[in-house]
Parts: structure tokens; sequence; C-alpha cells
């Protein structure tokens, strides 16, 4: 009897110990796969994403990322950029003579191609000579690789063995033509002026690119140039961060690179015709859609695509010797799949699609927590603030808008602590500035920025509008609360500057929409102009900020108690890009209307500059999408009459200028004058607060992404510079099948 209740344990105690640990054979082993899903179509355009343009596909440019490697510099996990040591032996930076930058890089030997072949310099070279030449213009990119580089005036306008008397002689004649045409009696065409100017511009064309030297089998050197405003400037290193590329693949064959002393060349047929096209431009474009014939450089290649089912399938590159530090996949295989938004959760849970990224939104946000929560451990989950945000963008120009005490008042009275609860569903934050929390630059400044809080208040909103001046009603009279008609809001009294601003807009400044029977105007007492506190406003259709927002400021008692109207209208994404670059071809009808509009944006890398978008100088205009002109830069403006600049440590210029420093001088004193990174996070700090000040826009909500994914995969860390595909280079997968 005791032997057989010992035996009973014995064989419990060894069912029990296999069920709760066995990892022998018995257990589930993992295929080494990931699948991820995008709702975001891939195009196929793995080689070149968006051509130079900039409507890259997202998913293309995961796919594009995992194939294309050993770039001179590469992104960390902060979104910084950093030399990768796998590919380059040595680096160095000098001036020449002349003050550029020079660049020399020597990359190490050993490096390979999936195909076996070697990397060597000619490949870091191939995409600048080529990218920046006519062939490729021919096929519809914009041919601007090299731009920042010396001699490339010179090289972009070489077209092989061509009468160049001839080329320079069509050249000036369809520019004189031109000039000729938009000539008027203001300003009449003068031949003599006109043809020096001409002259004195124009750049001979020249085979070598000056600026673009290849040293040695593994050694080129780059040349920025000072003279077109490249060099000095904070991030100039950048212009270092090339990538290597199959010479077959970029010329097809017969074409070699050359360095014979006067820079680098291309040697064979690149430049051959047929008629008037060349031949070669008809090779890069088909070889951009090719993604089997030609060698990849990064640490997949394509196994298979499939057009019909917009499904990727990559292998591992066994020949990629690592990232920036060193890091190898150790996924075999990775599979970028199309799927719908709508079902991607049932997808996801049911094992079709290991990853999903980018959730967010209150609704879709808890699903996927929820099926992470009831998962038992299948599931995870990381998430992150988006380095961006939505917002109201307001004209700074004309209008309403024009005035930093309507910006603010917008701000106040929009409860955006409360829209971006509720547009996010608990899952964002509200943020004061064109900042993200992770920035290297708000890390180290974060704890002493000054910003001005925009809680929502009525009360300071008023403030900040009668302060403005925005005291009196349609007849010049002061203004009293809680009139009818046009006297229901605010008026200002603009001065001569003001009212003359865009050859007069702001004097038939008119509301839009006027479906309640009043149309508020620019109204002329005496004199002077006085403009109506009614901001027109354009949103996007099917879309629920528009919506949201609609709902807390059109006709709300809050924005009615500050004697302020806002006049909706809506339409399409590209209506509102033509209303605020204003461009025809997108619907602008040649005069502003518009003074506030709602989109969002945000940043893929910490590289932060904003030089030139808020320039006084009419030739920068299209730079701006504010269009602000701060008055600070007025009194104090970067650049002198003569157009020179003196650099000066951030502490003078705050002394120069009695600590009133514009966001024109800001943001270009932070990449120009900046040395180090001390001092770039001095000017940006600066920056920011200045910008907080003027509220260009209003942050109306910072969400939080998250990814969720299969907890098979270990190690899978994301954050708003490191993307799910960057992550999985890092990853492995538990329990793998052999």
């Amino acid at each position: 009897m005791t032997k057989k209740i010992l035996s009973l344990v014995l064989a419990l105690i060894m069912v029990t110990a296999c069920i709760a640990g066995c990892t022998g054979d018995e257990a589930v082993k993992n295929e080494n796969k990931v699948i991820i899903g995008s709702t975001t179509d891939l195009s196929g355009d793995f080689r070149f994403p968006g051509w130079g343009g900039s409507s890259a596909g997202a998913s293309d440019q995961d796919v594009n990322g995992l194939t294309v490697g050993y770039s001179t510099m590469e992104t960390n996990q902060g979104g910084a950029y950093v030399w990768n040591n796998t590919a380059v032996k040595s680096h160095t930076e000098s001036e020449d003579a002349d003050g550029n930058l020079v660049i020399t890089i020597e990359i190490n030997e050993g490096l390979k191609f999936s195909d076996g072949t070697d990397v060597k310099a000619v490949n870091y070279l191939a995409y600048i000579l080529a990218f920046s030449s006519p062939v490729v213009k021919s096929a519809e990119h914009p041919g601007m690789a090299g731009q920042a580089m010396v001699g490339f005036e010179a090289f972009t306008g070489y077209q092989g063995d061509v009468d160049y008397a001839k080329v320079k002689a069509d050249a000036k004649a369809a520019a004189k033509k031109a000039a000729q045409e938009a000539a008027t009696a203001e300003k009449p065409f003068d031949e003599a002026t006109w043809d020096a100017a001409w002259e004195a511009k124009y750049v001979e064309p020249a085979k070598e690119f000056s600026g673009v030297r290849l040293l040695g089998d593994y050694k080129f050197s780059l040349t920025i140039s000072a003279a077109k405003g490249y060099y000095p400037y904070y991030f100039a290193s950048t212009y270092g961060a090339v990538s290597p590329y199959p010479m077959n693949f970029i010329f097809g064959d017969g074409v070699e690179i050359k360095d014979d002393g006067k820079g680098a060349y291309l040697t064979g047929n690149w430049y051959e015709k047929d008629g008037d096209t060349y031949k070669k431009g008809a090779h890069v474009a088909a070889a951009r859609y090719d993604v089997s014939t030609y060698a990849f450089s990064g640490p997949y290649v394509i196994k298979e695509w499939d057009q019909a089912t917009k499904q990727c399938t990559l292998e591992i590159n066994p020949n990629f010797a690592g990232n920036f530090e060193g890091q190898k996949p150790s996924i075999k295989t990775i599979v970028y799949t199309k799927i719908v938004q709508e079902t991607q959760l049932d997808q996801f849970k049911t094992g079709q699609v290991d990853i999903l990224s980018g959730i967010t939104g209150g609704a879709d946000t808890q699903a996927a927590l929820a099926a992470v929560d009831e998962s038992n451990g299948k599931f995870a989950e990381v998430h992150y603030q988006r380095a961006g945000y939505g917002k109201l963008q307001f004209e700074c120009d004309f209008g309403p808008t024009m005035f930093q005490s309507v910006r603010q008042a917008v701000a106040y009275v929009l409860n955006t602590a409360e829209f971006a609860s509720a547009f996010t569903g608990g899952y964002g934050t509200v943020i004061y500035g064109p900042y993200s929390p992770d920035f290297d630059m708000w890390k180290a400044v974060g704890d002493k920025i000054s910003l001005i809080d925009y809680s929502f208040s009525v009360e300071n909103a008023k403030k900040a509008l009668v302060d403005g001046g925005w005291i009196y009603n349609s007849k010049g009279e002061a203004f009293v609360e809680g009139q009818s008609g046009v006297d229901a809001v605010r008026y200002k009294k603009l001065t001569a500057e003001e009212a003359a601003v865009l050859d007069g807009v702001n004097k038939n400044y008119t509301s839009v929409e006027n479906t309640d029977g009043v149309e508020y105007k620019t109204v002329k007492v005496g004199e002077d102009y006085y403009m109506p506190l009614v901001i027109n406003w354009f949103g996007t259709t099917n879309n629920d900020v528009t919506d949201m927002l609609a709902a807390r400021l059109v006709g709300t008692d809050n924005v009615k108690a500050l004697g302020m109207v806002v006049r909706s209208s809506v339409g399409d994404f590209d209506k509102l890009l033509g209303e605020i670059y204003r461009m025809p071809s997108y619907g602008y009808g040649g005069t502003p209307t518009y003074g506030m509009f709602n989109l969002a944006t945000g940043w893929n890398s910490a590289i932060y500059d904003y030089a030139f978008n808020w320039s006084l100088d009419p030739a920068y205009f299209d730079y701006s999408s504010n269009k602000l002109y701060d008055e600070y830069d007025k009194a104090y403006p970067y650049y002198d009459a003569e157009g020179n600049h003196t650099k000066k440590s951030y502490a003078d210029a705050v002394a120069a200028s009695g600590d009133k420093l514009g966001m024109d001088y800001l943001s270009m004193a932070m990449v120009y004058d900046a040395t180090t990174a001390d001092e770039y996070n001095q000017w940006w700090q600066a920056y920011i607060e200045r910008w907080n000040e003027l509220m260009p826009d209003v942050p109306l909500y910072s969400n939080y992404y998250y990814d969720v994914y299969n907890a098979k995969i270990e190690n899978f860390k994301t954050s708003p510079f490191w993307s799910p595909v960057d992550a999985l280079l890092y990853c492995t997968i538990a329990n793998v099948a052999e």
C-alpha cells in the first residue's frame, strides 16, 4: 500500500514538473520571423522613396531603412547623427583657404554588399555625382544631391561632349525672354543691366565636381560651400552623411568614377543621348523599382515583393557588418504587409501580424492595451510621446491673427488640456512650444526654461486683448460687452503701417461664412481703419480635430465673452496648403483670407533648424508657413543694412539688443553662430521662450504612440526617433526553432 502511494506521488510530481516547466522538444518553437503590419500602402518605391520629393510613403521608407546600410553617419536612438564606426575608419573636418568645410572620410576595408562585392569610396560618391547631373533630371528627379558642395553649379551644368558656347547662348536667350516677359512699366527691362548681371552669375560647366574628391580606393572628401551659406553651420557635419550604392545600380554598364586632381567625374557613356534624351535616364528610372537585380548594403535584402498583396518579404543580409554600434540582425525574416486599420487588432490577436506600431487615440489605444492585458503575457507594449503636436496655426502677416494679443487670447480661451484629453482619450498631453521632451536640448535646459502657461482662462484672454488695443467698437468708440450685430465684437485701430500690409489687405478684411446674416469687416472712421476681432479659420473635412475645434470655438459662450467671433470654412488638405503657402495651383484665389488653420507638425530626427523661417527678407517668404515678422528683429536684425553679420556670444547679443532678440535672430544664431552643444542649447532655449511669447501656433495635443507586439520578440524598444524597423536590428526571437 505504501509503495503504491509513493509511486502515485512520484508520478504526480513528474507530471506537474513537466506541465510547469518543460522546455524540451515538447515546447512550441517560434519561427525566426516577424510580420509587421502597416496601414500605409507599400508602393514598391523602396530604393529611393519619394524620388527626391517630400511625398515618400512611410512604409516604403521603412523597407528602404532595412535595406540600406553603411552610411558614414546614422541617427541613434535619440535622433542625433553619429559617425558610423563600422563603416568609417577615420574622418577629419578642416577649413580650406576660402573658408569652406572639408570633410575627409576614410572607410574601412572589408565591407561587402549583399552579393559579396567590395564597398569602396566610389560607391559613396556614386549617388552624389549621378544625382547632381542633368541625366537624373531627365528622369524627373530634382538632381540636387550635391547642392551644398563647392562646384555643384558647374558640375550640374555639364552635359557631356557638347558645344558649350551654344549651351550658354541658348540659356541666356531663354532667360532674357523670361525677363522681358516679366517686365512691367514700373520695372522695365534694361538690357545692358540685365546682360551684365546674367554674365556675372553664369557658371561655366565642368566635367569635374571640384568639391567631391576621390582620394583613393577607400578615401574621399566633400567640400561644403561657405559662399552659398552651407558653412559655417552647426549641423554641417551631417553633409558628410552619405551611403554607398552598387555602381551598376546607379550607372548601369560602362561608367566609372575618376579623379585626376581637379575633382571626381564620370567617364564612359553616362551623358550619352538618343536625340535630346539621356539614355541613362531610362536606366535610373527603371532601377529605382528593381528589387532583385542589384545588391543591397543594409541588414536585410528583399527576397520577394508582391505588388498585388502589397507585401514585402526581407531576409538577413549575411554580409552586413553592422550599424553604427556594430549591431547585426538576428531575426531571419521580416515581412512587411498592408493591413486595414479597422481590423488591424483582430489581425494582431490572431497572429497574422506580430507588430502594430503608432497606435494612438483613446478607443484604439484602449483596445490595444486591453489585448495586451488579456493575453497572459503573449503580447506586450512600448509607448512614447510623439515628437510633434497637433496645432492651430496662424497666419501672422495680416488680419487679427497678425497680432500677438489675438494669438495669445485664442491660446487662453481654448482649453487645450481638456481638448488634449478628449481627443487622445487621456493618452496625450499639452505642450506650450515647438519641442519634444525627448530632445537632448530639452533634457539639458528643460528645468530652467521659462514658458508662459496658457492654461484655460477667459480673464487672461480678455486681458491680452485689452492690452493689445482691442478696445473699440465699429464706430471707433469704447467697446461694450453684450452688444449685438457688428458691435458684438471688439475692434482695433490700425496704425498706417498695419493697415497697409500686403497692399492694404487689412483695409478690406472681411469675415467669411456669414450664415448668421452678420458680415464683419474693417471700417474706416475718419482717417483711421478699425479691424474686427473675427478670425477666418479653415479646417479640413472628415477630420475629428476640425469637428472638435468647431464645437469649442464657433459661437461658444467663452469666445463670445471675449468679443471675438470665429468663422469656419472647410475643404480638402490641398486647399488648406494652397491658402497657407498662397499657391494658385492649389486653389488660392489671390487674396489672403484665412488667418487660422488646423494641422500637425513633428520631427523625425533631433536636427532642429528653423533658419530663414522667420526672415524679414521677402526673398525667404516661402520658407515660413506662419509669416511672422518679429518686431524685435526690425530693431536688432541678424544681418545689417549691408547684408553682413558679426557673430556674438549669446550673452553679448542679449546685451547689444537690450534683451530683445527676435525669432529670426535666434533661429539663425542657433545654427550659424553656435559651435558647441552648450552654445546651441542657449540659443535654443531663448528661441523656444520667444516662440512661446509670440504663439505663432497653439499646440493642441502631443499624443502618445503605442507599439504593441508579440512577446516572442525580445528587446523591442522604440522611441519617437527609433522606429520598429530600427528596433528589430537589436531584437531576438524567444525559443526560436532551429
